[in-house]
């Protein structure tokens, strides 16, 4: 038979021992509970990441960008054939010497509605080799360049 102070000992042991393991089951389940909202958060964060760049892929393919150069006047036409509006917010004219011309004035910017062009014509004594312009909505904004005709 044990002694009553043998048995506190085991009693308390035992005590100790459940909320050991009580212990653990909790941290086991605050870990698991806290793995699986990151792993949902960062899903999340992907899919919207995905739909942006879809996005931009499809205002990329929708909205065309011609220009042609004559004499000296340059004709840039950007139409959007996208399914919403989307904002011409500038453009960059590269030249052959290596420098080039940012168009900031009027009208730019300039919300394009869907199957409207925005046509631009500007006096340029130098020859273009690049007309390369900006678009978007209110998340997306990607650079496109316009083909020469």
């Amino acid at each position: 038979m044990l002694k009553p102070q043998e048995k506190l000992r085991k009693a308390v042991g035992g005590i100790i021992a459940i909320l050991f393991i009580v212990s653990s089951i909790i941290i086991a389940y605050i870990l698991i509970d806290f793995g699986l909202r990151t792993q949902q958060e960062q899903i999340e964060t992907l899919r919207r990441t995905y739909e942006v760049r879809i996005k931009a892929i499809n205002i990329a393919k929708a909205v065309e960008g011609i220009w042609n150069y004559r004499g000296v006047r340059l004709t840039i036409s950007i139409t959007n054939n996208y399914v919403e509006p989307v904002t011409i917010t500038g453009i960059v004219i590269l030249y052959e010497d290596g420098t080039y011309e940012v168009l900031k004035e009027d009208p730019l910017p300039y919300t394009l509605a869907p199957g409207e062009t925005l046509e631009i014509s500007k006096i340029s004594a130098k020859e273009p080799v690049s007309v390369i312009f900006s678009a978007g909505t209110l998340e997306i904004l990607t650079s496109l360049s316009a083909e020469r005709e």
